[in-house]
């Protein structure tokens, strides 16, 4: 990747990190009113100021300009805009994966015995094999 690339990737990235901030500060502040009064709850307010989002990002000097032209275009939001349809499809989806605790543990003990078998019938053969190597190969 360019230089130039990275450069306009890091500082839109820059931005919507920014916007982030500038959005849950004014969640904290909505959420604030009701709770208590502002001067209770320390909140940090060190955030730079950011233009809003159609607002164009002033380019720094050494920025080239293809990415001058790309901080020109308006800014995506930052934070996704949650649906309350994602949460069902996301519990349907789980649901289909989702184990019976009583069949997961049914299965676990199938496995051990196979297992147990499995090993016993290997020991048995091997025995039998030194068995026969060691009387008949006389």
């Amino acid at each position: 990747m360019p230089v130039s690339d990275r450069l306009s990737q890091l500082l839109r990235q820059r931005a919507l990190v920014q916007e982030q901030l500038v959005w849950l500060d004014r969640e904290i502040a909505d959420a604030s009113v009701g709770a208590a009064s502002p001067a209770a709850i320390p909140v940090a307010r060190t955030v730079m100021p950011v233009a809003p989002q159609a607002a164009a990002i002033p380019a720094p000097s050494h920025v080239s300009t293809q990415a001058a032209a790309l901080l020109q275009q308006p800014l995506a939001p930052a934070v996704p805009t949650a649906t309350n349809e994602v949460l069902p499809a996301a519990d349907e989806i789980l649901e289909q994966y989702r184990v019976a605790p009583d069949a997961m543990k049914t299965d676990v003990r199938k496995g051990c015995l196979i297992y147990f078998f499995g090993a016993l019938a290997l020991l048995a053969l091997g025995v039998v094999v030194l068995y026969y190597a060691l009387h008949h190969g006389e």
